[in-house]
């Protein structure tokens, strides 16, 4: 098979894997849109999730993916369902494991639809990571602290000069941080414990809050750190 049979086949995979997930988010949409906004539907979640053993293993994860692909969707109730149900290491092994499988699906989708798939805007905001000298290290500031646009920038992967295994695992390991918070928070309060949950969403929230104000700052830093190591 040659090299465009195999980027159509890719393509074609990558579209019907899409095409599968459209269709059953547009088919269990209510239930998605009540995990999001309603405490007692994801309680119910995560007793059935429990109770079906593997295959509520496989499900969750699922939604895991979703969460990822779908960028507009919050991330953190989930990872905190995660804690409740496989405590904070076998939760975040499963949140990583979501994210991987959802930033692959994000990155090969993304190029094989090419620059018309990513809105010209956000390229042009986040240019400095086109600099290879300080993509790596800018990439895992931005996936590492709370608040940044996370879901949004897995969709410029293709575009930077980072081959896709260096990209994934940045974008991976970058988060671990923040989800191993959000998987202790889910498993304390699973136990009854409230005060850590309490302290850890003020800390992560504080700083989250932080950083989105902060944001252009932070880009127009970067930037700044990019035009240093340009040649003169």
């Amino acid at each position: 098979m040659n090299k465009s049979k195999k980027q159509l086949a890719s393509a074609a995979v990558l579209v019907l894997l899409c095409a599968g997930c459209a269709a059953a988010a547009v088919a269990f949409r209510h239930e998605i849109w009540a995990l999001i906004t309603s405490q007692t539907a994801r309680d119910e979640f995560v007793e059935w999730v429990r109770s079906h053993g593997v295959w509520g293993m496989l499900v969750f994860l699922a939604l895991e993916v979703f969460q990822i692909v779908v960028a507009v969707v919050p991330g953190e109730p989930v990872q905190i369902m995660a804690g409740a149900l496989y405590g904070p290491v076998g939760g975040l092994a499963l949140c990583l494991v979501g994210i991987l499988i959802g930033s692959t699906l994000i990155y090969y989708f993304v190029r094989a639809l090419g620059a018309k798939a990513v809105d010209p805007a956000v390229l042009h905001k986040y240019r400095f990571l086109q600099d290879e000298k300080r993509a790596r290290s800018a990439l895992y500031l931005l996936f590492f602290l709370p608040g940044m646009p996370k879901d949004l920038l897995t969709y410029i992967g293709p575009f930077l000069p980072l081959k896709p295994r260096e990209f994934l695992f940045i974008c991976t390991l970058a988060r671990f941080p923040a989800l191993l918070a959000s998987t202790v928070a889910g498993d304390s309060l699973f136990e009854g414990n409230i005060v850590l949950p309490l302290v850890l969403g003020a800390v992560t929230g504080t700083l989250g809050l932080l950083c989105i104000r902060g944001e252009q700052r932070i880009v127009d830093w970067l930037h700044r750190r990019r035009d240093k190591l340009a040649p003169k």
